[in-house]
This record gives structure tokens, C-alpha cells and sequence, in this order.
């Protein structure tokens, strides 16, 4: 599975670099010193990005065929809420972006391992997790950049209801997780896994209020959340 694991690495760096260069205009308020390194390297990161996401596509199908439009999902629902087709942009519209997200990232995750075997039951206990972390990490961001999508007129969470009640959803989304975790055990599914899925749960409020409560304007707090998932894999091999 070296190969699949190789695949999804390159889709998630493909994706999110053309989503750097999408969001431009929003990082020129949120995230200044990220434009200026983006901006003159545009044409190179549109190649390795498109490059990688050729290479992932590759790697599936000599693999598995069905992996193929799996992959394809992030990248079509990256385009649809991305563009902007005169002056609309789905992105723009309030849980939009959110849904979309997260919609294409749970889908795609909990449905890779189907196709090589795994059962319906785990494959949307799976869906459900990753969409409600992959929602929560999206609303979070955008607490960050709240000021920025307020000039492009973006309808994000935050700007729409404010930080506090942003603050409260996001934690009442996350604690549905420890309803997911009793199904689970229950079910006796994922049992291998419950520590790693436990902390993940907890240290989802850890950044949480890192981010409403703006600890410090001064850190970058972004590998807080984006490294999360670099523990959860540790975690599950030591477990």
C-alpha cells in the first residue's frame, strides 16, 4: 500500500497548493508575507501541482482502476467551490465552502479503503469522522481569517454569526465525536484505534480555543491543526 499512501501525499500537496493560489486575494489580508513568496513562483507551483496530482492519478489506477475517480474528487469539488465565473464563486456562499471541504475530503478518505475490501459499515463510520474533523478544521481557519474574508465579501461562519458563537458550534461538533466513539465501541469498530481517536477528539479543543480565544497574534498557530494528523499516524502505529 506504499504506493497508495505516496498517492493520497501528493493529492492532498496538490490540492492545497492550488488552493493557495486560488485564495490569493484573501491571503493578501489574512496571510501578506504568504503572497509574497507565492506570488512570484505562481507558474511553478501550478506545475508541480497539476504534475503531482498526474503522478497520484497514475499510481491509483496501476493499482486499483477505482481508485481513479476517487482521487478525482477533491480536485472537481476544488474547482467547483474555487472559481469564479463572473462574480460568483460558491466559495463565497455561507457553508459553502465548509460543506464542500469537508464533503470531499471525508468522501474520498472513507472510500479508498472500500474499494480494496472494506465494509459499508465502517466506510461511513469513517465518512462521518473525517467530515465532522475536516469541518471543524475549515470553520477554524477561518476564524483566522476572518478580517480578510469580511473585504472579499466572503460568508464564512465567522463573519456571518461572529467568533463567540463560531467558538460554540465548533465545540459542539467536535464533542458529537464522543457519540461516534461510543457507536464504535459498540459496534467493536476501529477498536485498535480508540487512543489515537480519543486524543484526536481532545486536542480538537486544545486548538480550538487556541484559535477563537487568539492567544497570541504573534505565532502562527496553523501547524497546530495541520499537523494533527502527522500525530494521529504515529499514534496508531505505536497502538
Amino acid at each position: 500500500m506504499t504506493d497508495m499512501v505516496i498517492s493520497t501525499s501528493l493529492i492532498t500537496y496538490s490540492v492545497y497548493s492550488l488552493n493557495r493560489l486560488t485564495d490569493l486575494e484573501e491571503d493578501a489580508s489574512n496571510l501578506p508575507e504568504r503572497v509574497d513568496f507565492i506570488k512570484p513562483k505562481k507558474n511553478i507551483i501550478l506545475f508541480l501541482s497539476l504534475f503531482s496530482y498526474l503522478i497520484a492519478l497514475i499510481f491509483g489506477g496501476l493499482k486499483n482502476k477505482n481508485t481513479i475517480p476517487i482521487f478525482l474528487i477533491p480536485f472537481i469539488m476544488g474547482l467547483i467551490y474555487s472559481i469564479k465565473i463572473s462574480s460568483f464563486r460558491l466559495k463565497d456562499l455561507f457553508l459553502a465552502k465548509n460543506l464542500t471541504v469537508s464533503l470531499s475530503w471525508a468522501l474520498s478518505a472513507a472510500l479508498l479503503p472500500h474499494v480494496f475490501g472494506g465494509d459499508i459499515g465502517a466506510t461511513s463510520m469513517i465518512f462521518i469522522f473525517l467530515f465532522i474533523k475536516c469541518f471543524v478544521n475549515t470553520v477554524v481557519f477561518d476564524v483566522r481569517d476572518i478580517e480578510g474574508d469580511r473585504k472579499v465579501r466572503a460568508n464564512t461562519i465567522p463573519v456571518v454569526v461572529g467568533i463567540e458563537k463560531t467558538m460554540s458550534i465548533l465545540l459542539f461538533m467536535n464533542s458529537l465525536l464522543f457519540v461516534w466513539l461510543f457507536i464504535c465501541l459498540k459496534k467493536n469498530l476501529f477498536l485498535d484505534y480508540i487512543p489515537a481517536i480519543l486524543f484526536s477528539i481532545i486536542y480538537a479543543y486544545f486548538y480550538i480555543f487556541l484559535f477563537c480565544r487568539k492567544v497570541s497574534k504573534k505565532i502562527n498557530f496553523d501547524y497546530a491543526v495541520d499537523g494533527e494528523f502527522i500525530i494521529l499516524f504515529l499514534l496508531s502505529k505505536i497502538f
